[in-house]
């Protein structure tokens, strides 16, 4: 089971990567400075303020994610608490909701209740249940974000 679970944190640090290159083109997709048609956007006087502020925004996310991460490498259990609960607060933000909508929702509940699942298996000293709700919440984060730049990239 164990060697189940390395893999499985392996897979999970290459989704992590892609998650990173998922940010990166999260930002691009949304920040004007970034993206290959910003002389459209200045074209169209869009404030970049707020694309930043969302960049930030999301970054913040993949830090914590990160944080999660390190607490399952060091099995570290309050750490991973500390990484998922962020992740729940930063879910209900205002920043958070970039697109309004069911399928939105739908996605942001599921990815809190991925991060719930990995502070209860921490809070029960349970490494490879907290493993697989990572993972489970990393895949959520992908999902969505594949969602969100279909979506931005067709409002464009």
């Amino acid at each position: 089971m164990r060697k189940t679970i390395c893999l499985l944190i392996c897979g999970a640090l290459l989704l992590g990567f892609w998650g990173g290159t998922e940010e990166s083109q999260f930002a691009h997709a949304v920040d004007p400075d970034k993206c290959e048609s910003k002389s459209k956007d200045k074209e169209k006087g869009d404030d970049s303020n707020g694309e930043k502020k969302l960049s930030k925004f999301m970054r913040e996310k993949l830090t914590s994610s990160q944080l999660v991460l390190e607490g399952l490498m060091v099995e570290d259990y309050d750490m991973m608490q500390k990484g998922a609960q962020k992740m729940i607060e930063m879910s209900n933000a205002t920043e958070w909701q970039v697109i309004e909508g069911p399928i939105f929702a739908r996605q942001s509940e599921e990815f809190r209740s991925a991060a719930k699942q990995v502070i209860k298996f921490a809070k029960q000293k349970n490494i490879d249940g907290a493993s697989l709700s990572y993972l489970h919440l990393t895949m959520t984060c992908i999902a969505c974000h594949k969602k969100v730049n279909k979506v931005l990239i067709s409002q464009r």
